[in-house]
């Protein structure tokens, strides 16, 4: 029964043992960071910005109120390329088209601008009205006309610059232009006052033009505000259209497949211009009432970082290729680059160690335990301080089949002296973490090559004395066979009239 209580001891000492636990680790991505790498600032006032990232050009209109120039930038290095181009008339809208042509708006007429020759073409189309919006979709060859004064969008083929259908007419002028180059369709807004019952009703309307017909092919309703709807912007990737609210402080999320709006985000100071980075789906809008563009997150719906700019920014252009942003503001122009920071390598979150266990260092002697089911004498407590070696080599004992606890460190092993079993034989028992490989040791544990186990005294690897009955500084399981050597003493000692060896 002792034994046996022991025996669990030690095994409950064992499952105590601190587990090892992994490190944790955290890596939180960064966020993406926005950074102003410049401010470009033409002869005069910029009026709007075009940007080639094939080129790795930006072009910049400017005025004074009366020279007025297009001036060439190196987006890498940021220094002009050549001397400005003089030009008819103020360029107050630009676009980008195939074969390296840039169009200018020139209020009644729009210029053509070679880049390869640095030349101008003026009234390469004329426009009864005034230009106010254009928008190029380079892989249809056309280009879209926003005309102030005749109220209209016009689609015009740019191989032979004819009309493609007839001009879209609208109720009132369009306040922003945007082009799907995937659906090859335009996206033209407006908004207006009209009395209904008496009371001024404002309408903001988004219109979709076909690109090949130059028809309109469907309306979206985007609210009531006054000052409202004005700049657009496009995502061909999600068929998914962005509108900024001016005076609401909003962008509606349209479905442009769908026609229908399916989300606001909010934007305050007054968003106008806007403008979508596919390649990091990120939606940049310019506040004309706050001198910044806000970065927003369109799936979170949330603004992420806020980029100081000029006065009243009123144009974007972005180069999707380097996921730069040029911001026509306060007569300049801001180059903004987006950089993501290098990823840290994860922080490990240290859990509880675990030492290697030394074993507790006794230097005490253990008393003696008593067998209770014994009906002899009890033998004195008297232990030798030193074991004699033992004079006859022991034979294997036979392997249990039960299964003990395992000590993670091979634990030095009790040699008793020589005893007669009950049944006349001699026999050893090798303890030690209840791992031995006596009959009754307990366990199959570690012992010598030859299955027998080594001579001398119990060696105590925790720095304690050496003793014969002890507890050894490995694991308490020695325990089990410091009391099965008693019980065997015991029971020898009854077997011979209750002498002591």
């Amino acid at each position: 029964m002792r034994t046996a209580l022991l025996t669990t001891a030690a095994v409950l000492a064992l499952a105590g043992t601190a587990a090892v636990v992994p490190a944790a680790t955290t890596a939180a991505a960064p966020a993406p960071l926005h950074e102003n790498l410049r401010t470009l600032t033409p002869l005069g006032a910029a009026l709007d910005a075009e940007v080639d990232p094939a080129a790795d050009r930006l072009y910049v209109s400017s005025s004074d109120g009366t020279a007025h120039r297009l001036t060439v930038y190196d987006t890498t290095t940021g220094a002009p390329v050549g001397e400005p181009v003089e030009l008819p008339a103020p360029a107050t809208v630009m676009a980008l088209g195939a074969a390296g042509t840039l169009y200018l708006g020139l209020s009644t007429r729009i210029a053509v601008y070679d880049t390869a020759t640095r030349t101008v073409t003026d009234d390469r189309l004329p426009v009864e009205g005034s230009v106010s919006l254009l928008a190029a979709d380079p892989g249809q060859g056309r280009l879209y006309v926003g005309n102030q004064a005749a109220r209209s969008v016009t689609v015009h083929d740019t191989g032979n610059g004819a009309v493609v259908g007839t001009p879209v007419v609208l109720p009132f002028h369009p306040a922003g232009l945007a082009v799907d180059t995937t659906s090859h369709t335009g996206y033209a807004t407006y908004v207006g006052g009209t009395v209904e019952n008496g009371s001024v009703v404002y309408r903001n309307i988004l219109n979709a033009v076909d690109g090949t017909t130059g028809r309109l092919t469907g309306t979206v309703s985007l609210g009531t505000t006054a000052l409202g709807s004005m700049g657009v912007t496009v995502d061909p990737a999600g068929r998914t259209g962005y509108v900024a609210n001016l005076a609401a402080g909003t962008v509606s999320v349209v479905d442009l497949a769908a026609l229908e709006v399916t989300g606001t985000l909010t934007v305050d100071g007054n968003p106008k211009a806007l403008a979508y980075d596919p390649g990091t789906t990120t939606l940049y809008a310019a506040r004309t009432g706050a001198s910044s563009v806000a970065v927003v997150d369109p799936k979170a719906g949330t603004v992420t970082e806020t980029i100081t700019t000029g006065e009243r920014p009123a144009a974007l252009a972005l180069d999707p290729a380097e996921h730069t942003l040029y911001t026509v503001a306060g007569g300049a122009v801001t180059q903004t680059v987006r950089k993501t920071p290098t990823p840290t390598e994860p922080t490990p979150t240290q859990g509880p160690t675990d030492p290697t266990p030394t074993g507790p260092t006794s230097t005490a002697p253990t008393p003696t335990p008593t067998d209770p089911t014994s009906t002899g004498p009890t033998p004195t407590a008297t232990t030798p301080t030193t074991e004699p070696p033992a004079q006859e080599p022991t034979a294997p004992a036979p392997t249990r089949t039960d299964a003990s606890p395992t000590s993670t460190a091979p634990a030095p092993e009790p040699t008793p002296t020589d005893s007669t079993s009950p049944d006349g034989t001699t026999g050893s028992t090798t303890g030690g973490g209840g791992g031995g490989t006596g009959s009754d040791a307990g366990g199959t544990g570690p012992g010598t090559p030859d299955g027998t186990s080594p001579t001398g005294g119990l060696a105590a690897t925790g720095g304690g004395s050496t003793l014969p009955v002890a507890l050894t500084a490995a694991s308490l399981a020695a325990l089990g066979g410091a009391a099965l050597i008693l019980t065997r003493r015991r029971a020898a000692q009854e077997g011979t009239g209750g002498t002591t060896p």
